[in-house]
C-alpha cells in the first residue's frame, strides 16, 4: 500500500487510484486544493501495484537524449493560439490523420482542467495552449490502455509525473505510445484558479 510520509513525495499524478482495481484509493484535495491520495486500508489486498505505478517511488534510471530538434509550426493562426511554437499540433495531426487519438488537458465548461481523449481536429482544439493549474487525470490511464490493447495509436502530452506514471501504468512498452512531456515548473492548485475565476 502506498504510503506519504510528506506531500512532497506526491505528485497528484492518480496513477495509483487509476490502477488500483479493488477500489481502495480515491484522490482527495487538501485544504489547498491539491489532490492526494486517500486511503481505505479495509479494501487493501498489498498487491502493490500502487507503488508500482508511483513516478515519484519510481524515478527513471535513464534519461538519454537521442536528438534535439528544435521545431515551429509555420502556421501562425495556430501559433497564437499554442505554446512553445504550436509543434504539439502538428504532432496532434499526424496522430488523428494516422486513425490514432490524442489525450491532453483542457479546460471543460466549469474551467476546470482535465485530461481528455481527441479523436479529431475539432476536439484538438481545447488542448492547445498553456493550463497552469494542475490537471484532473481520473480515469485517463485506463482509457489510453484501452486504445493501445485495441491497436489505436496514442500521441500522449502531460507534465513529465504524469508521463512517467503512465509509462508506468503500461507496464510494458507500446511501440503505438507516443508521449510529449510539457516543461513543469510546479503548478498552482486548481481551488486557487478556482479562486482567481471568481474574482474576474
Amino acid at each position: 500500500m502506498i504510503r506519504l510520509s510528506d506531500k512532497t513525495e506526491c505528485s497528484g499524478c492518480a496513477a495509483c487510484a487509476d490502477i488500483c482495481g479493488h477500489g481502495c484509493i480515491a484522490m482527495q484535495p487538501d485544504e489547498e486544493g491539491f489532490v492526494y491520495p486517500d486511503i481505505n486500508a479495509s479494501k487493501c489486498v498489498e498487491c502493490g501495484l500502487c507503488e508500482r505505478v508511483c513516478p515519484i517511488i519510481n524515478v527513471p534510471t535513464s534519461n538519454d537524449v537521442n536528438q534535439v530538434i528544435a521545431a515551429k509550426n509555420h502556421n501562425e493562426h495556430i501559433r497564437f493560439k499554442s505554446s512553445s511554437g504550436g509543434v504539439f499540433e502538428l504532432l496532434a495531426a499526424c496522430a488523428i490523420a494516422d486513425g490514432g487519438v490524442v489525450v491532453g488537458c483542457r479546460l471543460n465548461e466549469r474551467m476546470e482542467a482535465e485530461h481528455a481523449v481527441a479523436s479529431d481536429l475539432n476536439e484538438l482544439q481545447a488542448m492547445l495552449s498553456s493550463k497552469y493549474v494542475q490537471s484532473d487525470t481520473d480515469g485517463i490511464y485506463k482509457e489510453v490502455r484501452r486504445y493501445l490493447r485495441e491497436g489505436r495509436k496514442v500521441l500522449f502530452s502531460g507534465v513529465p509525473c504524469q508521463v512517467a506514471a503512465l509509462r508506468n501504468f503500461l507496464i510494458k512498452p507500446h511501440p503505438n505510445l507516443f508521449t510529449v512531456d510539457v516543461l513543469c515548473h510546479g503548478v498552482p492548485s486548481p481551488k486557487v484558479f478556482g479562486d482567481y475565476l471568481a474574482r474576474l
